[in-house]
C-alpha cells in the first residue's frame, strides 16, 4: 500500500469516528430542551388556520415566531427550560396572551380558544390562573426539583443530586456509604447503577463505576427532573429512572448569590458517638439570591 492510499484510509477513518462522536453527541442533545404546542381554535371549536404565533422568552428577550396549520396546530421544538409567553393573533379575533413555564425537558401542549372581537382587545391569561399542566403528549412519569427548592432547602454537602431522594419511587442506595453507584439512590426498586445521568443533555456517567461523571456546583443548576417511568428514547440506555440536569444559561438582569457554612452548636443536631467526640454536624444557612 502506498503513502497516498494509507493516508487516505485514515483520513476516512478519522472522519467516520467525528461524525460517529457527533451523532452519539447529537442523540442526547434534545433530552433537556423542551416543547410548547397547541392547537388554535375560535369559540366553536372549528380550528383557526393562518393565525400568527409568538413565543418569547421573558428573561432573555428572545423571541420565536410560528403560524397555525391548516387544522391550527402550531408547535415550537428544542426550547431552553425557562419562562415564556405565548401569545396568538389571528384577523377578527381578540388577541391571546398567556404565561407558562417550561421545565428541563418538559412537553407543554396548549389549546387556545380565541373569541371573535371587533375590538382591539387582548384576552390576558396568567399562569396562576391557568390549569395545572398535564402531560398529554408522552408517557413519562416525573418530577422537577425547581430552582426555588433548590435555593430554600438545606443541603448540607451542596451536592444537587442529593435533592432527588424528594422525588417518589426512590429508596436509599443498600450499598450505603461503601461507593454508591448512580446519583446514590435506587430508583423504582432497580439497582442504583441503572440510573442514567443526563448533564444538559449530554450523557454524565463516570462508566467505570457508574456515578456521576462530572461534579458540578449547586448554584450553577437550574432544575433537574427525575424521570422515574416511560422515559422516552432520547434519554439514552437505563433501566432504573433518569436524572436531568440543566445548568443555568444567563438572562439579562445581574443575578448572583451568597452562601455561608454556620458552625454554632445550638443549631446542630448530634448523635452520641459525635458529641461524644465533641464533633458537630455542619448546619448549612439558607441560600440569600440577589439582583
Amino acid at each position: 500500500m502506498n503513502c497516498t492510499a494509507y493516508f487516505r484510509r485514515a483520513f476516512l477513518l478519522a472522519l467516520g469516528l467525528v461524525l460517529w462522536f457527533a451523532g452519539a453527541k447529537f442523540s442526547f442533545g434534545q433530552a433537556e430542551s423542551g416543547t410548547i404546542s397547541g392547537t388554535v381554535l375560535d369559540s366553536s371549536g372549528a380550528a383557526v388556520a393562518g393565525a400568527q404565533v409568538t413565543l418569547k422568552k421573558t428573561d432573555t428577550g428572545l423571541t420565536r415566531e410560528a403560524t397555525s396549520g391548516a387544522s391550527g396546530e402550531f408547535q415550537f421544538a428544542s426550547l431552553v427550560p425557562g419562562p415564556y409567553q405565548l401569545s396568538v393573533s389571528a384577523s377578527g379575533f381578540s388577541a391571546y396572551s398567556q404565561n407558562l413555564t417550561l421545565t428541563v425537558g418538559g412537553r407543554i401542549n396548549q389549546e387556545i380558544r380565541l373569541s371573535v372581537s371587533s375590538a382591539q382587545t387582548t384576552v390576558q391569561v396568567s399562569e396562576l390562573d391557568a390549569a395545572a399542566a398535564v402531560n398529554t403528549t408522552d408517557q413519562q412519569v416525573a418530577q422537577v426539583i425547581t430552582p426555588r427548592e433548590m435555593q430554600s432547602l438545606p443541603s448540607l454537602t451542596r451536592n444537587p443530586y442529593d435533592f432527588v431522594q424528594l422525588s417518589g419511587n426512590v429508596s436509599a442506595d443498600p450499598n450505603g456509604s461503601t461507593g454508591p453507584n448512580g446519583v446514590g439512590v435506587a430508583i423504582d426498586g432497580l439497582r442504583s447503577a441503572s440510573t442514567g445521568i443526563l448533564l444538559d443533555g449530554a450523557e454524565n456517567v463516570d462508566t467505570f463505576s457508574a456515578s456521576v461523571g462530572q461534579s458540578i456546583p449547586l448554584d450553577s443548576v437550574q432544575e433537574y427532573s427525575i424521570v422515574t417511568n416511560g422515559f422516552t428514547a432520547e434519554m439514552g440506555r437505563a433501566s432504573g429512572g433518569v436524572v436531568n440536569v440543566t445548568t443555568k444559561s444567563g438572562t439579562n438582569n445581574f443575578h448572583g448569590s451568597l452562601y455561608e457554612y454556620n458552625r454554632i452548636s445550638a443549631l446542630s443536631a448530634n448523635t452520641f458517638n459525635e458529641s461524644s467526640t465533641n464533633a458537630y454536624n455542619l448546619v448549612l444557612c439558607p441560600v440569600n439570591n440577589w439582583h
